[in-house]
């Protein structure tokens, strides 16, 4: 739980992890994990008596653990080494329970996706991509998943993104002109998938949502 006063072992905290800041740039990865991982063992002993803490040391946190998320999955790509890529992974989700804002959480979803691209894991890649569009604003989920779906591999996924654009859109109450012409949109897109898939409950279910709101336009 964060808090705002700073106590004296929490300044002393961020003191040690200034310094391994400061010589960061004359490391190598191991020398790199070895400081960072002082700076992590500070913080469970001292998380021992202490159940609140500030911001200032939630930020500390989630940069170790990214910067140890990133070293880990470098080496991974580096030596084809599955094992520092599952380190990453594990590195990246604790830096995600200390993450403040949507730009910082963003930025490690976006990391576990090139981490699950790289283990071929396609599961946890959509599920990572899922996270990254709800994490926008919700003005923004709408470009977002409509993002994932013209960038996605399989049709499959990319209907699955098109229709959570198109829930997306229906929740709409800003632009009513705007919110039909972006139905419109993802309609025709949905109903090439299902023609060419063949679910025709699905297809006629599109079909008929396009015909109501070409209605509601005229």
């Amino acid at each position: 739980m964060m808090k705002t006063p700073v106590t004296r072992e929490e300044s002393h905290f961020v003191r040690l992890y200034k310094i391994v800041q400061e010589r960061e740039k004359y490391l190598n990865n191991e020398a790199k994990i070895v400081q960072y991982g002082t700076v992590l063992r500070y913080f469970m002993k001292f998380i021992q008596e202490n159940e609140n803490y500030s911001v200032n040391i939630a930020t500390i946190l989630y940069w170790t653990y990214k910067k140890l998320g990133d070293i880990s999955y470098t080496e991974a790509v580096d030596m084809q080494d599955n094992n520092k890529a599952f380190l990453a992974v594990e590195y990246y989700n604790q830096a995600l329970i200390y993450a403040i804002g949507m730009e910082n959480k963003n930025r490690i979803l976006l990391a576990l996706k090139d981490v699950y691209y790289y283990l071929d894991d396609e599961e946890a890649f959509v599920r990572v991509e899922i996270d990254w569009a709800e994490n926008h604003t919700s003005e923004d989920k709408y470009s977002a998943y409509m993002f994932l779906a013209q960038n996605a591999e399989s049709t499959q996924i990319k209907a699955m993104f098109l229709e959570k654009a198109l829930d997306k859109v229906m929740k709409q109450v800003e632009s009513f002109y705007t919110k039909y012409q972006d139905t419109l949109n993802i309609c025709s897109q949905l109903a090439v998938i299902y023609e060419l898939q063949g679910d025709k409950e699905k297809l006629l279910r599109i079909k008929k949502l396009r015909e109501n709101t070409l209605k509601l336009l005229n």
